[in-house]
């Protein structure tokens, strides 16, 4: 049973009518919006002992208390890390073997729950795609077979990712290797208790080093899904700074993300007038014109989450192409 952590905060006059949740944003910033409001809802951040709305307001004096599971030590694992390691902590059951998945896919971490890939862009997820590199599902059967099947059990597991990139969106992609850990992972991704970090170049450069970007976004259906501001959307929020300027009027972003809604990045980006460069749908090359790079220029970078058997975070680098300048 994981340790928990509790603290309590009192809060000062600066505060007073003050939103509890905004409050415990405040003074715990790595904790996104969506973690924050499922902690209340499970009666995990209490106000003056008791279980209250995030909406409540405060007032000078009451005492906020957060219960958070403790921190086990991170193990941070990196494409040129992770060759030749034979093991961080032998009981985390992390596999020494670096390899690929097929067609110079590389595996970034396995153990007996999961695999992290380093997805290029372009890879189709469905089998029965034209592809020089076959499909995502292709190779993932072919490195890891689903278990026999038992004729009195349930139908074998077939390793299956736990979320999705877009088509030309490239780096980390986590894969279950069992029903248990599909379900946790899936519960950490959906509760906002992974971290995750992109790259991004974009056309142009904002006017701030850094910024938010929380417009609401609907996702039109058609032949091609495309998100959309919207008053009436759902909430989006994401965050950006920039890395570094780049030749040709771009900019290198690192963004962030408290929400995760279909091409989030790719409409705010467009919607703040820096839309990522090679962008078929959003950008630049949406029209069929420019002298775009040749592919959409986002990356998912890194990642942070908790191993879904052990509770130790995993923290994971998936080095990006030259193409993005860093």
């Amino acid at each position: 049973m994981s340790e928990i952590e509790e603290t309590k905060i009192t809060v000062t006059e600066d505060w007073t009518g003050s939103r509890l949740d905004r409050f415990v944003r405040a003074v715990r910033p790595a904790l996104s919006f969506p973690v924050i409001q499922t902690l209340i809802r499970k009666g995990r951040i209490l106000l003056n002992g008791e279980k209250v709305p995030g909406k409540t307001r405060l007032k000078d004096g009451d005492i906020v208390e957060i219960r958070l599971r403790k921190q086990k030590p991170a193990i941070e694992i990196s494409r040129e890390k992770f060759a030749g390691v034979e093991s961080h902590d032998p009981g985390k059951r992390i596999s020494a073997r670096f390899g690929d998945i097929g067609s110079g896919i590389p595996v970034l971490f396995e153990d007996d729950d999961l695999f992290v890939i380093d997805k290029p862009a372009a890879l189709p997820v469905q089998p029965g795609n034209r592809s020089e590199l076959g499909s995502l599902l292709d190779l993932i059967c072919r490195y890891m077979p689903p278990s026999p099947r038992d004729p009195d059990g349930p139908p074998p597991f077939i390793p299956s990712p736990v979320h999705r990139l877009d088509l030309g969106t490239s780096g980390i992609l986590i894969v279950a290797k069992n029903r248990r850990a599909a379900r946790e992972l899936s519960r950490v991704l959906a509760e906002g208790e992974a971290l995750k970090t992109y790259l991004a170049v974009v056309d142009g450069i904002p006017v701030s080093c850094s910024g938010t970007i929380d417009t609401p976004l609907t996702t039109e259906k058609g032949e091609a899904s495309r998100a959309v501001p919207d008053p009436a959307g759902l909430p989006a929020v994401t965050h950006f700074s920039i890395l570094k300027e780049l030749p040709g009027g771009r900019s290198l972003l690192e963004i962030r993300m408290e929400t995760g809604r279909t091409h989030q990045i790719r409409a705010h980006m467009e919607s703040a007038g820096h839309p990522i460069s090679g962008d078929p749908v959003y950008g630049s090359e949406k029209n069929g014109g420019g002298s775009g790079p040749g592919r959409m220029l986002l990356h998912a970078w890194k990642i942070s989450f908790p191993h879904p058997a052990t509770g130790a975070t995993i923290e994971i680098i998936a080095p990006p192409l030259p193409e993005f300048g860093l």
